[in-house]
Formats: C-alpha cells, sequence, structure tokens
C-alpha cells in the first residue's frame, strides 16, 4: 500500500512539475495598484535607493509604475512570468539593480490586444551575473494608464532557454495557437 502510495505522490509531483515548466504556478497576488511617477517621484519609493527614485523620474514620468524585488542568486538562472488581461494596455517590465545607472539590466515592452476575458502571458530568461554586488533585483512594471492590474512569478531553475524561446501555445490565450511568448537574456544581468 505505502509503495502505491509513493508512486502516486511521485506521478503527482511530476505531473505539477511538468505544469510549473510549462506555466507556472502563479502567485495568489493581482498587482493592481501603480502609482504615478512625478516629477518629484512618489512617497511609494521611499524605501528604495535614492538613485533608484532617481532613475525613475528620469525614465519613467508621466507613467505609472510598481516596484517588486525579487531575490537573484549570483550566478543562477531565473526565468520571470509575467501575466495581465488582454485589456488593451501594453505593459513594460525592466530589472534594475539598487544602482540603476551601474547595473545592467534588461527591459522588455509588451503590445496587448483588447479580448475581454483572455489573458497575455510572457516569459524571460535570466542569470544574475556571478560579479553582482546583490543577490536581488528590482523588476519595474510600468504602463501609461493607472489601471494595469498583472501577475509575476518567478522559477528557478529556469525553465530551459530552448523551451522559452520556441514558439508554443500561450496557455493565458490558447485559441491564439502557437506563438513566440518567450525572451532568452543572452547576456546576465549585472546588479550593482
Amino acid at each position: 500500500m505505502f509503495k502505491k502510495l509513493f508512486i502516486a505522490l511521485f506521478l503527482l509531483a511530476f505531473y505539477l512539475n511538468i505544469n510549473a515548466q510549462s506555466y507556472g504556478n502563479w502567485s495568489n497576488v493581482l498587482y493592481t495598484q501603480s502609482v504615478p511617477v512625478t516629477e518629484n517621484g512618489n512617497p511609494d519609493f521611499k524605501n528604495f535607493t535614492q538613485k533608484i527614485q532617481d532613475y525613475l523620474i528620469q525614465n519613467y514620468k508621466g507613467r505609472y509604475i510598481r516596484l517588486i524585488t525579487y531575490v537573484v542568486k549570483k550566478g543562477q538562472r531565473y526565468t520571470v512570468s509575467i501575466k495581465f488581461p488582454q485589456d488593451g494596455i501594453g505593459r513594460g517590465m525592466e530589472f534594475i539593480g539598487y544602482n540603476p545607472y551601474q547595473s545592467k539590466g534588461f527591459s522588455i515592452s509588451y503590445q496587448n490586444k483588447n479580448a475581454q476575458g483572455k489573458y497575455s502571458v510572457h516569459r524571460v530568461n535570466f542569470t544574475n551575473a556571478p560579479n553582482s554586488d546583490y543577490d536581488r533585483v528590482v523588476v519595474v512594471v510600468s504602463t501609461y494608464k493607472a489601471s494595469m492590474p498583472f501577475y509575476l512569478r518567478i522559477q528557478h531553475p529556469a525553465v530551459p532557454d530552448n523551451v522559452v524561446d520556441a514558439a508554443q501555445i500561450n496557455l493565458g490565450d490558447p485559441a491564439s495557437g502557437k506563438s513566440y511568448w518567450g525572451t532568452v537574456c543572452k547576456e546576465p544581468i549585472l546588479m550593482k
């Protein structure tokens, strides 16, 4: 009996791992509260370094953003995924360090069609450089409109690059058929 239970648990774990690799277990957190970036910044940024605050004012003024920090160990590869409703609002995502002016991050923008009840899903593979100063990355999600609900998740170990970089059914909108919805960062990001 224990052997059958063990086999059943093993198969369940294997099945869940396959699903995690293709789509992922999303956090139950739906991020909805973005804040505007003005010429004076925003009080919500006060927990971040002055260099991050200055960077946001310089590069995101007039946009709405949400900042999320993840632990990413030096030399390790990760997959970050973003999922958001197809509400016609494009979104951008950037990885920065505590000193964005010396960091070598990554940014990408996503166009978004308006399709009620459908989701858009994108994922990015990246490595935190072994010579980074920090084991953390700050993810900036931005839009030009205040309402920007989205989910984020991070996976380690990363989904294999050849899977992320291939045309696949996007499980956020299976009816749209196969598409390229992953990006592979060939160069490591450098967190300074």
